[in-house]
């Protein structure tokens, strides 16, 4: 008890004799839940952690003037609330708001501001507590549960005195711990050289070095800031694939699977960059075996909430195949209970893609994201993914902690160090993490120097990490270290001469300021709009106001469609699937997206085309739209985030979004044409376009079909693209002068009946 004297001990005692009492420890005190202002995603549920002094038996939650015992759910002024143990001496209260809501956790225009009385009952003591406010994560996929953590206006614990109990005086933790599971490519081309890349390190090596920097940068970001927060429950977990799903058993991992290993201290997480360096190419890709194998294991040890990472650079070809259900989303095989369709999972799936759009399912990738609310990425290099695997990282934080402050690709020559990489850190960030990494196998290559406001030396970190090919240095502002103009330098760790190519990354651990991005569509195609906004707030509150321009978007765009270059290529190819000595199924298509090469990066690599402000909407919410949607394939939305207002100083941040945005097929630019011969064969030949001129070209064989009315059958409903040009054919056996009659269709668009 905290706050029992020797002499009130003894007067409660005597009192106890008298009257009844509440449990010595209870205390009280005030759930308030604002209102966002955002229909449909307004707040869907709150999660509060408690710690207390001992095992949580026989205590009880008052809300209101309905009491739940431990593993009751009630329904209290039409909102459900859920009182449960966790481990040890944890449990968890849910809130759920649903009188806020009508039909779905996407119709909230008539939430209204909540205040929940509640009192904890137990002869135990809150020492600690943490919560998470939730909303809806896919409001374009899926309304049933709000499940995304948000950072604007999250929910509040008041204490207060409610005369039976006093007000809560517990230590705020900060948000509730996370699970992350890195699903990981091992599949035979994962041996291979990146995209365009003559000689140096091999994909798996650069994958090796991303994930121990990644672990790094996290082990740093997130150390505990002090005054309270702290996230050593926070747990990652292992799956290697290639054409079957592996988990991987950690030392020291939580029992019984030994699957997810806890933060804990400063270096409990090593032991994941030593598993991940055990990794060796294997055969084919499993996509969806890993995705499933992440899951299971979590469903079997749901401490916290799930993020899957999934890094991959080839197309899926093992099962269990990822696929388009009868409702339009992406489904896979239930597994451990979970649903068919990704989206009904509620699990983030951030992916990135590691080779080119080509090579990669870079379509299916990035729906895997839209469906389930994470981020994809499409990465070329080592540079590139060293830095989406920081961008990933934010974006797991994101609506809690975490952002990024600036980015810089470079080449490090001669004996430095570099030309100075200004950055500005305002009221926000309690943390600046600042890192540089470069490929394998060059081992502490490089060093940092870092300058704070009133320093000619580099200052001195709060604490450093080290990597063979990492250096990340950590700044606490409470340290003393001042608001305004910084700046970093890379240097030589060792002397060399060598050319080292490299990222640099500046991140913030904040205090303050939150914000997130999100993209209209669902699946854009070409000519659509594509809207994106983004909803800023300060201390949990709208951030309105922001000057004209405060915000805006670098636009990039490809030069060339993908389908538009294969359709131009006459590149010879097999007439079947052939193994490359790695043990990886090759197919025709993929053959011909390595011949081409480096000509097909420079075609497809996204290029800036336009730049265009963020207007303000209302209730700290900025959007946007671009237009200029005629070439298929990835845009790439570069947010930049750059003002100087009283309240916050000069704030100034970065963030990367990507979409796809496909071909729509046109039955005015397709070209279909039937001829027969003698014998009563017909051959039936597609060739799909957009109301652009874009080719589909090859690899949509499974979208293209054709139904036979009358006059003939198909022999088989899978069409040949013989030469990868985007022309497919089918053979119907008919009857000599008989035409038979055929509709065709594209992706679900008939082209015609004839």
């Amino acid at each position: 008890m905290k706050r029992a004297s020797v002499a009130l001990a003894v007067l409660v005692g005597v009192v106890s004799l008298l009257s009844p009492s509440t449990a010595a420890a209870s205390e009280a005190w005030i759930l308030n839940i604002g209102v966002r202002g955002v229909p449909n995603q307004e707040s869907g549920m709150v999660r509060i952690n408690l710690e207390l002094s001992a095992a949580p038996a026989g205590s009880q939650l008052v809300v209101g003037s309905t009491t739940l015992n431990l593993g009751d759910t009630a329904t209290v002024a039409g909102d459900s609330v859920t009182y449960e143990a966790l481990t040890g001496n944890n449990v968890r209260i849910t809130y759920v708001p649903k009188s806020n809501f009508g039909a779905d956790f996407c119709a909230g225009a008539g939430a209204t501001e909540k205040n929940v009385n509640m009192r904890f009952a137990g002869a135990q003591d809150i020492v600690a507590y943490r919560m998470s406010t939730y909303v809806v994560a896919a409001p374009n996929a899926e309304c049933s549960q709000a499940t995304k953590h948000t950072g604007d206006t999250p929910a509040s614990l008041i204490p207060n005195d409610d005369g039976v109990a006093p007000a809560l005086d517990a230590i705020y933790k900060g948000r509730n711990t996370f699970d992350v599971a890195l699903v990981l490519d091992k599949s035979g081309s994962m041996n291979d050289l990146p995209p365009g890349a003559q000689a140096g390190p091999k994909k798996i090596d650069i994958l090796k070095t991303a994930v121990q920097n990644f672990v790094g940068q996290w082990e740093l970001l997130d150390a505990p800031p002090g005054g309270g927060p702290e996230w050593s429950g926070d747990r990652m977990g292992l799956v290697f694939f290639d054409s079957a799903a592996q988990p991987q058993t950690l030392v020291g991992a939580d029992p019984p699977a030994n699957f997810f290993l806890q933060r804990g201290g400063a270096n409990a997480w090593d032991a994941i960059i030593t598993k991940a360096n055990s990794l060796v190419p294997g055969s084919s890709t499993s996509i969806g075996g890993g995705i499933n194998e992440g899951m299971s294991q979590w469903k079997a040890d749901p401490k916290n909430d799930l993020n899957v990472i999934l890094i991959t650079d080839g197309m899926q070809n093992t099962a269990p195949l990822i696929a388009p259900t009868g409702t339009g989303f992406l489904g896979l095989a239930p597994v451990a209970g979970l649903p068919q369709e990704l989206r009904k999972r509620f699990v983030p799936i951030q992916t990135i893609a590691f080779g080119t759009p080509a090579q990669v399912d870079d379509t299916l990738m990035r729906n895997i994201s839209l469906e389930t609310s994470g981020i994809s990425y499409q990465a070329i290099n080592a540079n590139t993914i060293f830095d989406l695997f920081g961008k990933t990282l934010v974006a797991i934080l994101k609506g809690n902690t975490a952002s990024m402050a600036t980015g810089v690709i470079d080449t490090l020559t001669g004996a430095g160090p570099s030309a100075a990489v200004p950055f500005n850190v305002d009221r926000s960030p309690q943390r600046v993490l600042v890192s540089v990494q470069w490929p394998p196998p060059a081992r502490q290559m490089l060093d940092l120097d870092v300058y704070p406001p009133g320093f000619n030396v580099p200052a001195i970190p709060t604490s450093a990490k080290k990597t063979p090919q990492a250096s990340i240095q950590a700044f606490d502002m409470a340290r003393g270290f001042s608001t305004g103009a910084w700046s970093v330098r890379v240097k030589r760790d060792l002397k060399s001469a060598e050319a080292v190519p490299y990222t640099l990354n500046v991140m913030f651990l904040e205090k303050h300021l939150d914000y997130q991005f999100s993209l209209d569509n669902l699946h854009a195609v070409t000519g659509d709009n594509l809207g994106i906004r983004v909803l800023v707030d300060w201390d949990g509150k709208p951030l309105t106001g922001l000057p004209a321009g405060a915000i805006r978007l670098r636009v990039l765009q490809q030069p060339d469609g993908m389908g538009n270059v294969l359709h131009a290529s006459h590149a010879k190819v097999p007439g079947g699937n052939t193994v490359t000595p790695a043990g990886d199924i090759q197919t025709p298509y993929d053959y011909k997206i390595a011949a081409l090469g480096q000509s097909l990066i420079d075609s497809t690599t996204p290029k800036e085309v336009a730049v265009i402000p963020l207007a303000e909407e209302g209730k700290g919410i900025y959007s946007a739209s671009f237009s200029g949607t005629s070439i298929p394939g990835t845009y790439v939305f570069e947010a930049i985030l750059d003002w100087d207002i009283p309240l916050t100083g000069h704030v100034s941040r970065q963030e990367r979004l990507e979409e796809d945005v496909k071909p729509r097929a046109d039955a005015h630019a397709t070209a279909i044409t039937l001829t027969g011969d003698a014998s009563g064969v017909w051959t039936l030949s597609v060739t799909p376009r957009d109301r652009f001129g874009n080719y589909f070209g090859p690899g949509y064989a499974p979208l293209v079909q054709a139904v036979v009315r009358s006059g003939g059958r198909l022999r088989s409903t899978i069409p040949a693209d013989q030469n990868q040009l985007g022309t497919y054919t089918f053979t119907i056996a008919g009857s000599p002068g008989v035409t038979p009659v055929v509709d065709v269709t594209v992706d679900g668009v008939l082209l015609s009946g004839r």
